[in-house]
């Protein structure tokens, strides 16, 4: 008998290394059945789901292949050069080097990285820089030439000039030390710059210290640190600017996921290499067609069961909406332009896409600039690493996906259809599904569940459960928590606000807003009985996962590791192998039914006294014949229900699971 599991992943960037080693130790003993993930839960999910194909197509040794990712991404080129994760994320010419300058604080405390982040700038803009220190040390030569007549003659220029590097010292010492915090060093430097300046002064003198002298040097420091603070300035206006410039002219992304121009070693960019690292999983060739929903389903009718289901979300900022791939049925069609798309999608994915793309008979579109749009293929037609690369957009990182949509809402478009002219299509972007939803706990779940499924949540490391080293896989461990009675898991641990600073805690307080948009509907899912008890915690330290693209190969194997033993904690509680023996899935049977029995009584009881009035026996007249006599049964049966309460009188919501759920309406997303 084949033992079946779904998994969700959660999130992330480069935390995704956690994945591949859990999913190949899961794979030991179970088959996947659905699999879903957002961001780089993404790509696990889509590896997971071609690995999946791979064993049922001849290859297996597809898990194992997926086991050995975080060791190919450890690589490197040459000794003490950049991994293949970090050569994975390669940014647009106009963008590089500003990139170039924001890599140097990865794997840095906040403050090394912003002092990292301004010796770049310093570096790519010290040719002004130093034209700019030449042109302030014309302001300061006033305030030498008032000592004209006892300084020696000619040495104005030169002496401004020195004046205006040692006040540039300084400013870059007391930059340093503030962004340290260390701000009463920067008084003692003051002073030592005071006493240098006027040494100096004093020394091309003829005549002994004068309070004109001080106010002189008073004079030259105000003026030069006024001046290299503006000057400061006017290069982060010109970081900034040069960056969103670049940025808005890549879709708002410093990396398409393609492969750059003269990229290092001549790697892959992201995209080009996980068309072909899915197609190798599956068993296909890694140059030919990429791998389509259609592969993973076994056929082509979304409504049919399917073999494999793979579902990824994605958000469409420009909708505020949040979507589920494959698209839903009922979803209105999105549209392409070839052109914007070479751009973000290897040429074996356009090459499908164009081929596959059918227009709708009578419908022309076009986007605002004429340019003809083609429909997305449907759904099982659709290639995985597409729905992938709409799911994994980092805001700002990688380049949002621009689609397009018909606007049926405006008139324009009805007349232009009516008088058979183009519609014009609006610009919908779409970036990463972590937007709307990081942790989508809600994918495959259902009442009365079949088979277990499986949450993956990454999370901070808890300041009373630090990381233990060398690795302990056990709940005291600090790296993994897994339930183990259903009173685990109630209690969701949240880091106190920094409200030290006013400029600290506003960022902060704007922070957690995000967050908490961001995440509310996951987090509210964390404690709830039926969800808790599947959810598996894997803390992450900072200097691991999230942006750390030039992880070292320590912290990537640390996180293979980590989700290995993820893997076996799951199969110890709730596979029958495990050394549980199945207690965990036996026990999470037992809370869905008491947890679905205490929702659907109450539920039935509060809707009897309408269902006995007949109040909406009225409204069945859209029923066939068949169909009504099956709704009036129905309705019989949840009359009948809405009557236990009142035979037994009892509630089974009195000892069902807390806390409890409703029973709500709510769209599929």
């Amino acid at each position: 008998m084949t033992d079946f599991c779904d998994l969700v992943m959660k999130g992330g960037i480069t935390s995704g290394v956690i994945y591949p080693r859990l999913i190949a130790r899961l794979a030991s003993r179970y088959q996947f059945k659905n699999i879903g993930g957002t961001s780089a839960g993404a790509i696990a999910a889509a590896a997971c789901a071609a690995a999946q194909l791979g064993t049922l197509k001849g290859k297996p040794q597809a898990f194992t292949d997926l086991a050995g990712l975080p060791d190919l991404l450890a690589k490197r080129a040459s000794p003490g050069g950049p991994s293949m994760l970090f050569n994975l994320f390669q940014p647009a010419p106009a963008a590089r080097r500003f990139y170039d300058v924001l890599i140097r604080g990865l794997n840095l405390s906040p403050e090394d990285a912003v002092l990292a982040a301004l010796r770049g700038m310093a570096g790519l803009y010290k040719v002004a820089l130093c034209a700019g220190l030449v042109l302030g040390s014309l302001l300061l030569q006033p305030f030498v030439s008032v000592l004209s007549s006892v300084t020696h003659p000619g040495a104005s220029p030169a002496i401004a000039m020195v004046m205006m590097l040692m006040v540039a010292a300084f400013t870059a010492f007391a930059i340093d030390r503030t962004v340290k915090k260390q701000t009463r060093l920067v008084g003692r430097g003051a002073s030592v710059l005071l006493i240098l300046v006027v040494g100096v002064l004093w020394l091309f003198s003829d005549h002994g210290m004068t309070w004109h002298l001080l106010g002189c040097a008073l004079g030259i420091i105000a003026v030069a640190l006024l001046f290299q603070v503006l000057l400061l300035l006017s290069v982060l206006v010109l970081f900034a600017r040069g960056l969103i410039k670049a940025i808005h002219g890549n879709n708002y992304g410093i990396c398409s996921g393609l492969t750059a121009q003269g990229s290092p070693d001549n790697s892959p960019g992201l995209t080009d290499w996980l068309t072909k690292y899915l197609n190798d999983l599956a068993n296909r060739p890694q140059n030919g067609t990429p791998l389509t929903f259609g592969d993973l389903w076994g056929h082509t009718d979304p409504k049919l069961p399917r073999n494999i289901n793979l579902e990824v979300t994605t958000t469409a900022i420009s909708q505020q909406m949040v979507y589920g791939i494959p698209f839903r049925e009922g979803v209105p069609s999105f549209y392409y332009d070839p052109h914007e798309w070479a751009l973000l999608f290897p040429k074996s994915v356009m090459a499908y896409l164009n081929a596959y793309s059918f227009p709708i008979t009578g419908l022309m579109v076009h986007s605002k600039n004429g340019n003809v749009l083609r429909r997305l293929p449907p759904s099982a037609d659709l290639p995985v690493v597409v729905a992938v690369r709409m799911s994994l957009s980092f805001p700002l990182l990688l380049s949002a996906i621009p689609l397009y949509a018909i606007d049926w809402s405006r008139q324009a478009s009805h007349r232009s259809k009516q008088e058979q002219k183009p519609v014009v299509a609006s610009r919908v972007w779409f970036s990463d599904g972590g937007i709307g939803s990081n942790m989508p706990l809600h994918m495959f779940d259902s009442p009365l569940p079949e088979h277990p499924t499986f949450a993956i949540n990454l999370k901070a490391e808890h300041p009373d459960h630090p990381i233990q080293t060398p690795a302990n896989p056990g709940n005291g461990g600090g790296r993994i928590y897994l339930p183990d009675t259903n009173s685990g898991g109630l209690q969701r641990y949240w880091p106190e606000p920094d409200d030290h600073s006013s400029l600290g805690g506003l960022v902060g307080f704007f922070s957690s807003m995000i967050n908490t948009m961001q995440s509310w509907r996951d987090e509210i899912m964390f404690t709830y009985p039926g969800f808790r008890d599947r959810i598996l915690q894997i803390s992450v330290r900072p200097s691991e996962g999230g942006l750390n693209l030039n992880m070292p190969d320590a912290s990537i194997q640390a996180l293979g590791l980590a989700g290995e033993q993820a893997a076996d904690r799951l199969i110890d509680r709730f596979h029958p192998s495990g050394r549980q023996a199945a207690k965990g899935w036996h026990n999470h049977q037992k809370v869905r039914l008491e947890t679905f029995l205490g929702l659907i009584q109450p539920a039935s009881t509060e809707m009897e006294p309408s269902l006995s009035q007949g109040a909406w026996n009225s409204s069945l007249g859209g029923y066939g014949a068949t169909e009504l006599r099956m709704a009036k049964d129905i309705l019989n049966l949840l009359q009948q229900m809405g009557k236990l309460q009142a035979t037994y009188g009892i509630s089974l919501a009195t000892n069902a699971p807390k806390p409890q759920a409703q029973l709500k309406i709510s769209p599929r997303i």
